[in-house]
């Protein structure tokens, strides 16, 4: 159980640590947080669908996790600079905001649309445009950038047009979409982490008052929070163990109850970690790589049939592709002067 390990470890230094400073004011420890996350979910996907093995897979189930945490830093974020400029931030928040998620997405189309029908003679604009809001978007794994556009959306709308309780009034918006997607059929991974953006707005908003509860959290409470989520991350274990655990409902129940748990360990080990502040991640590139990932592995499956020598050569294009997009998006953006 490698996540478990790691969790643990931090688990155990941020016991031994504490900080005063806001997320917010954390910001070189949140963007190498969410680099990590994007590289986790590529070897999530790696190891799911490529390394037919099925014990690796077993303990690489971290890609709803990590989606988590972009959901749950996209909320914060969104919620702190609306607090931070006031109305000011909505002025022309669809350009300048949603702009900075599209423009990857439609330069991954760019690259992904002729490469998938140079190999596999199908897919094109108008495939893509009709499967944009299906369970399968053209582009492999793409669907959470068009779930986020959503939720930015959503949170315009609110922040502009609803007078009084804008918070609890976009929370329960949020909650009504995600309903009305379970409803719609669509794939528990489109629905199960996107609570943590919810938690990420209230958290902003709250954050003095549960820094200083979380401060005085006793370490058989916190044990028992890790233990909760070891056991619900790894319920197929504990099914093994404990036969009444072993039906449907209690599987599908975990997979929306191990994203919040998770976020809560988390949130207790960013907000006790002091980072240092010349540690800085200079290229943002957490959307192009999770973008770029189904065209390297589309491009290197029929290339490279050795999986071990796949799975590295997968990982280091992806991101050395994602710093290549990222550059060009950037120009893109100052051209058109996003």
């Amino acid at each position: 159980m490698f996540l478990s390990f790691i969790l643990l470890l931090l688990c155990i230094i941020a016991q031994h640590q504490r900080s005063n400073r806001r997320l917010c004011e954390k910001r070189n420890l949140t963007d190498l947080v969410k680099l990590i996350a994007a590289i986790a979910v590529v070897v999530c996907h790696l190891f799911t669908f490529y390394m037919h093995n099925p014990a690796w897979a077993a303990e690489s189930q971290f890609g709803s996790l990590s989606v988590s945490i972009f959901f749950f830093l996209s909320g914060y974020g969104l919620m702190c600079s609306y607090s931070l400029k006031g109305k000011k931030y909505l002025e022309g928040f669809c350009i300048h905001r949603i702009s900075k998620i599209i423009i990857p997405l439609l330069t991954a189309y760019i690259i992904y649309i002729p490469i998938l029908r140079l190999i596999n003679h199908r897919g094109g604009v108008i495939e893509a445009i009709q499967r944009l809001f299906s369970s399968n978007p053209l582009l492999p794994y793409s669907w959470y950038v068009t779930e986020i556009t959503l939720l930015y959306l959503l949170f315009y709308i609110v922040m502009r047009f609803i007078p009084r309780y804008k918070l609890p009034a976009l929370s329960l918006v949020i909650v009504f979409m995600l309903a009305g997607m379970l409803l719609a059929g669509l794939p528990h991974w489109w629905i199960n982490a996107s609570p943590c953006f919810i938690i990420g707005l209230w958290y902003y908003k709250y954050e003095c008052l549960l820094m200083n509860q979380m401060n005085k959290v006793k370490k058989w409470h916190f044990i028992t929070l890790i233990l909760l989520f070891l056991c619900t991350y790894r319920l197929d274990i504990v099914q093994d163990n404990i036969q009444m655990l072993s039906r449907w409902r209690y599987t599908y129940a975990s997979f929306y109850l191990v994203n919040i748990l998770f976020i809560l360990l988390a949130l207790y080990i960013l907000q006790r970690v002091n980072f240092r502040k010349n540690i800085k991640v200079t290229q943002n590139c957490y959307y192009e790589i999770y973008l770029m990932q189904g065209t390297i592995f589309l491009l290197l499956d029929t290339m490279i049939h050795n999986r071990p020598l796949f799975f590295i050569l997968a990982i280091v294009s992806t991101i050395i592709s994602s710093l290549g997009m990222h550059w060009i998006n950037k120009r893109i953006m100052r051209v058109l002067k996003i």
